[in-house]
């Protein structure tokens, strides 16, 4: 596996997400089979767009449990590090809400801003449950009270890129999650 130069250190392969999405992917399943919702038996999974991709595809390849899936798509970030802490809908989800268990597939929870929204919206639309799954969880940086159900790996205060995790769009596509390099990023040249 070839390092990216703006790859400070490599946190997480894709390997070590793998294995581990596979055993937050069993251990949500034994939780939905406790627990049916007699009025839909079809879990609605919603990743949230873009950075989910990768985390959002690995997890339903893996999740052994009747499902559909849907997106949504919220902005929050302007092209930088940080968020800019107002989150808004641009691509709402198609999908009937009301009375449904809804699980949430984000790829970061960093402030928390941008769930906490999403995850009151969908209630006020009349889902019976909304949880969340994150690849990545930040806990230092949070900015609200919101909490994943379920974390495949927690980290630090770092600015981390890759696997559906980017900087201006770019580098979503690196098979692992690495802290980058941003004192690189002033004078970078793509």
């Amino acid at each position: 596996m070839k390092k990216h130069p703006l790859a400070k250190e490599i946190l997480f392969t894709d390997k070590q997400i793998q294995e581990r999405t596979i055993e937050v992917a069993q251990e949500i399943k034994a939780f939905y089979e406790k627990t049916p919702n007699e009025t839909n038996n079809s879990l609605l999974v919603i990743g949230l767009l873009k950075g989910c991709i990768p985390f959002y595809q690995t997890f339903c390849m893996n999740f052994d449990y009747e499902m559909e899936m849907d997106f949504m798509v919220i902005s929050s970030y302007l092209g930088g590090t940080k968020s800019n802490g107002e989150p808004k809908i641009n691509l709402d989800v198609n999908s009937p809400i009301k009375d449904r268990d809804i699980l949430i597939v984000e790829d970061i929870i960093e402030s928390g801003v941008t769930l906490e929204y999403v995850k009151k919206y969908l209630l006020n639309k009349g889902a019976k449950s909304v949880k969340i799954l994150t690849m990545l969880d930040k806990p230092t940086e949070r900015k609200v009270d919101i909490h994943a159900d379920w974390t495949c790996f927690s980290i630090e205060k770092h600015f981390v890129i890759g696997f559906g995790l980017d900087y201006q769009e770019k580098l979503r596509n690196l098979p692992y999650v690495a802290i980058c390099d941003t004192d690189k990023l002033a004078d970078w040249k793509w």
